[in-house]
């Protein structure tokens, strides 16, 4: 099918409108017995093979005890990206609740809703905590909102307070993840003129961009997981999150190098540099 193809949009609109409609009554049973996430995997996972989603994984999300995940942000189609592999809840804007059909999946799945105002910082930092102590890890955008996915906004840090050693009596940790929307289905690289294809952000209408999505030729997303950060070793969530956007900002560059496993085939002399590139990344 060519790229924009109708029949594509109506046959993927229609496999993902049934799986989600099959699977709300479950997640509602689901919540009731505890295995919401096996609900949820199973809807990320589908979302993503019914849009043409291909995922590249580097890096393994750290368990050993309660994560932050913190990612930068380049469309909505990160949340079932990160929700294929990712064992966490997302953080969500409370704008998101009062969404047709995507609030009410961010319901039952749990999201942790925020408000955007000074005030509330404090009380929703706690609730935060309270769900950390009882051992749930989560997802943060920590740019607030959705880029092109060419670049990364400075890190808002209210919320990542939570991982400073002295607001839990328990360990967690904080682990950098990076988006990179690489290329089309086609093969065609990801650039600023075919970008806000997949991507959405600034004002971009969802429901004109989320058929462009149905109707497109797929995308390649890599993800990478860098090390994480044991709660114990934070000494402040400014520092914290400059230091987690540093790391996302030199990976999503080394990330959206254009098709650089074809050009290590036809030219292996350059590996050194683009796995130093990676290196300095995080």
């Amino acid at each position: 099918m060519p790229a924009g193809s109708p029949l594509r949009a109506a046959w993927r609109g229609a496999a993902f409108l049934t799986l989600t409609l099959l699977l709300i009554p479950v997640y509602v049973l689901a919540g009731l017995s505890g295995r919401r996430r096996l609900v949820a995997l199973l809807w990320c996972r589908g979302t993503c093979a019914i849009l043409g989603i291909r995922l590249r994984v580097d890096g393994v999300p750290f368990t050993a005890c309660p994560t932050v995940y913190v990612a930068n942000h380049v469309s909505y189609l990160d949340i079932p990206v990160l929700g294929a592999f990712l064992d966490a809840t997302f953080v969500a804007k409370s704008e998101v609740a009062s969404w047709p059909l995507f609030g009410l999946l961010g319901r039952l799945s749990g999201t942790f809703f925020v408000r955007r105002r000074r005030l509330d910082a404090l009380v929703q930092r706690n609730a935060l905590a309270a769900r950390l102590r009882a051992g749930e890890s989560f997802v943060l955008f920590a740019e607030g909102t959705s880029t092109d996915g060419r670049d990364v906004l400075p890190f808002r840090t209210s919320l990542l307070s939570v991982c400073e050693p002295w607001v839990l009596d328990r360990p967690v940790a904080v682990q950098p993840v990076t988006l990179a929307y690489r290329r089309l289905g086609d093969g065609t690289p990801v650039d600023a003129r075919n970008g806000g294809l997949y991507a959405w952000y600034g004002d971009a209408t969802f429901l004109p961009h989320l058929l462009g999505v149905l109707a497109g030729p797929g995308i390649e997303i890599a993800i990478h997981l860098g090390e994480p950060v044991l709660s114990w070793a934070v000494t402040g969530r400014k520092r914290l999150g400059r230091d987690l956007h540093g790391l996302v900002q030199r990976r999503l560059t080394a990330l959206r190098l254009p098709a650089s496993a074809d050009i290590l085939t036809e030219c292996p002399a350059l590996r050194p540099v683009l796995e130093g590139m990676q290196e300095r990344g995080g």
